[in-house]
């Protein structure tokens, strides 16, 4: 099959990546926001929580295994992207620190692919809790210099992206004149929705980084901790951040519509 013909399957299986991230990150956000306001029932949720719900509705078998396909092919076809350069971002500590970065963000949405997958298929519970990822790492030698540098990066990332949200800046992977064109609510969604992930990422990141200073993978926290931290501040103050997260959710279910792939010619 030659590359032409390839090409098109590619594309899809990334744009359901896409998709599968919108449907993770709103219904971490539908969660939020009901706790936030005091709905009963609702608890907050993480990804790894998040798969759970979807395996024990109707069909969740069925849109589990899409969504852990989309999520893997989007992660594989990043890491090619940063490792063949299809951006041309160069070399150099900028050129490799960007790749670098999309490396790390493929590699982590890997992971709940593969836990998705794992859960379809093998019917194997995820621990993706941030502090089971950090014990594992600390056991690696010189784990606790390695979990530094995850947080590091982690929150770098974050930071980034603020102020990408602030400055109006979007990612390269998105078409921005075909959405004006066609819904510019869109991209004032998606600055509200990445503005609000970020400041989760740079809480996490720092709570990495915490974690690998002192060796203890208890510090360690993900989004279901930073969620908890913020209720306990204020319960608004939550949902507000579950309506930012569910902002970003919508935003990257439209992103499966207007993903700008980097494709090899």
């Amino acid at each position: 099959m030659n590359a032409k013909a390839v090409r098109p399957w590619v594309s899809r299986l990334v744009r359901l990546g896409y998709f599968a991230k919108g449907v993770i990150y709103t219904l971490m956000g539908v969660l939020a926001i009901r706790v936030g306001v005091g709905m009963g029932g609702a608890r907050l949720s993480d990804p790894s929580g998040v798969l759970m719900r979807i395996v024990q509705q109707p069909f969740g078998l069925i849109l589990l295994t899409t969504l852990g396909i989309g999520i893997v092919a989007y992660a594989v076809y990043y890491i090619v992207e940063a490792v063949a350069d299809l951006r041309h971002k160069g070399g150099g500590w900028r050129g490799w620190g960007d790749r670098s970065l999309t490396i790390a963000k493929a590699l982590a949405y890997g992971a709940i692919g593969v836990q998705a997958l794992a859960l379809a298929f093998l019917g194997d519970r995820p621990d993706g809790s941030p502090e089971a990822q950090a014990r594992t790492a600390l056991q690696l030698p010189l784990g606790s210099i390695l979990l530094v540098l995850i947080g590091l990066g982690v929150a770098i990332y974050g930071l980034t992206q603020l102020k990408m949200a602030w400055t109006a800046e979007f990612d390269e992977d998105i078409d921005t004149s075909l959405a004006r064109r066609e819904a510019s609510w869109i991209l004032p969604l998606g600055r509200i929705g990445t503005g609000a992930r970020a400041v989760v990422l740079v809480l996490m990141g720092v709570a990495l980084l915490r974690a690998g200073v002192s060796e203890r993978p208890t510090d360690a926290d993900g989004y279901r901790e930073i969620l908890l931290t913020i209720s306990s501040i204020n319960p608004w103050l939550l949902a507000a951040m579950g309506a930012g997260l569910l902002c970003f959710g919508l935003y990257q279910l439209c992103h499966a519509r207007y993903a700008k792939l980097a494709l090899p010619k």
